[in-house]
């Protein structure tokens, strides 16, 4: 061995390099975290380290290293192209950004970092420079099938889901075994409307990786839009393994109840999970849970306490974040499908009820004119991952509504172009202020004739309430309303008007105006 603590130091490295390139990671990393110890602040044992510890997949350690590493050579392409890496998979994109082009400008035909910002840049948002550096990289890169996979998606975040499927199958064409092509490809294929083939694309994502948790969640909810309801509630409890925070579960100190212990003489905690207009579609399977014997207590979001008191079988209903009571059980209300039997509960027959004391509020208010009186909510939270596709301009919707009826927003929150447009309308009333929660939307939905909405949680509650419900839905429309037909199994009071093309509201637009103006009461 070369003499002297820098020649082992060398030595050493050269070896840890050796057992990189043999794929002996482990051995790699004991080497370089031993000569860390004694050569702290010697750049290639930092950057080869760092390498190590990304590809293991430990990428806040492997930061650290390369964070020091490129303090003593801001030089390296390689060191700033998996830092790149690191912060991308720690979410600080723009910090991944900024790795990549770093590496870039100290390479020019630097493929793989090309790659890496496109990805940082189309989590930003940026998807059309995205696209471009991918075509970058994939010209630098030609057989690279990732890049195909990357290409796939920012496509279908461009809306174009015929081409991203055509990326995904030149990357299946080169490597069949990339779970995330054939998981993409069934994103693409359902937006498009061919929700079979999504199926398939999904089960052959599956055959790689039996647990990829995203493709169990999305196989769930296509089958559940095509109305297979045994596998789609049986594949939808992976919702608690996915990241997102509306997914997480919750401790509770007793078992959770999927249909196999006898609750005759127990008590059970059902408890809302997800949006309000999921709980209110939901609550319907509490009476049957207390036909079978149990004590309900039902833990709600803070606005539907009151709604929700109102309903047969449940014993007491607690806001969240409230002190929950002693229970045998509980179950999260988008199990009880599964719980009590899945598909034959579809349909099962349920009506919430306005309070006497709300509709008698609300009829005072809206009064009786002789007109037709119709509830009208044209955007739900801006917030929303699909509020694009669903809401709708209020200038775009009442110029497709006939003159004559007197409208009543049903919503309590205008955004500035549509609070403009209802001020010049003296026939559109705005009630927003008087709305206190949803009984008091409950008691102005039962005041109308005729509720016309996107698909957001008072479409739930009107149809509910069984009020005559008309529900504008986008091409894609969530799982709940199926396809293609104008009825929907949950709600027997409601009519589905479904976009034809996507984007395109002319048609449902023009259908719903056509069909009010055959209402009573609306001027020729």
């Amino acid at each position: 061995m070369t003499g002297g603590v820098d020649g082992q130091v060398s030595e050493l490295l050269d070896l840890a390099r050796t057992l990189v390139e043999a794929g002996n990671l482990a051995g790699a990393g004991e080497i370089l975290t031993t000569l860390n110890v004694v050569a702290p602040s010697n750049f290639g044992v930092l950057k080869l380290l760092g390498i190590v510890l990304a590809t293991e997949g430990r990428f806040s350690e492997a930061a650290r290293m390369l964070d020091q590493a490129v303090a003593i050579n801001d030089r390296d392409p390689l060191a700033w192209n998996v830092l790149s890496v690191c912060r991308f998979k720690a979410g600080d994109y723009q910090a991944a950004l900024d790795g990549a082009d770093r590496a870039i400008t100290l390479r020019q035909g630097y493929g793989e970092a090309r790659n890496n910002r496109g990805n940082a840049l189309n989590r930003l948002g940026r998807h059309a420079e995205a696209l471009g550096d991918f075509k970058r990289a994939l010209a630098i890169l030609p057989g690279d099938a990732e890049i195909h996979v990357n290409i796939g998606n920012v496509l279908r975040d461009l809306g174009q889901a015929a081409a991203s499927v055509e990326q995904l199958d030149r990357a299946i064409a080169i490597d069949p075994g990339i779970v995330d092509a054939h998981y993409n490809r069934g994103n693409a294929l359902q937006d498009l409307g061919r929700h079979g083939e999504a199926i398939d694309s999904y089960d052959a994502a599956l055959r790689i990786d039996p647990n990829h948790v995203d493709t169990h969640w999305n196989r769930s909810l296509c089958n559940l839009l095509l109305g297979n309801f045994a596998a789609g509630w049986a594949e939808y409890e992976w919702r608690w393994r996915r990241s997102a925070a509306e997914s997480r579960p919750r401790s509770f100190p007793c078992p959770l109840w999927l249909g196999q212990e006898d609750l005759a003489g127990k008590t059970i905690l059902l408890h809302c999970e997800q949006g309000l207009g999921d709980s209110i579609q939901f609550i319907r399977y509490a009476p049957a849970v207390a036909r079978l014997g149990a004590t309900v207590i039902v833990e709600a979001f803070p606005p539907l306490v009151e709604l929700f008191s109102a309903i047969d079988g449940i014993a007491e209903v607690i806001p969240r974040g409230a002190a929950i009571p002693t229970v045998d059980f509980h179950c999260p209300l988008m199990s009880l499908p599964l719980a009590l039997g899945g598909e034959a509960l579809v349909a099962l027959p349920f009506e919430l009820r306005a309070t006497a004391e709300m509709q008698h509020k609300w009829r005072g208010v809206i009064g009786d004119e002789g007109r037709l009186n119709v509830g009208v909510v044209f955007s739900g939270s801006p917030t929303h991952k699909g509020d694009q596709r669903r809401s709708i301009p209020a200038s775009a919707l009442f110029a497709a509504l006939p003159v004559g009826p007197a409208y009543h927003l049903l919503q309590t929150e205008l955004r500035g172009g549509d609070r403009a447009f209802v001020e010049t309308r003296p026939d559109v009333g705005f009630h927003g202020d008087q709305i206190g929660g949803f009984a008091d939307t409950a008691g102005l939905c039962a005041a109308m004739d005729v509720v016309i909405t996107v698909d957001t949680s008072v479409a739930h509650l009107s149809g509910a309430l069984g009020r005559p419900t008309w529900i504008l839905l986008p091409f894609d429309p969530d799982w709940r309303w199926r396809l293609e037909t104008e009825a929907s199994p949950w709600y027997p009071s409601a009519k589905l008007y479904r976009q034809v093309e996507r984007g395109d509201w002319s048609r449902p637009l023009a259908r719903i105006g056509a069909d009010l103006s055959k209402q009573r009461y609306c001027a020729a």
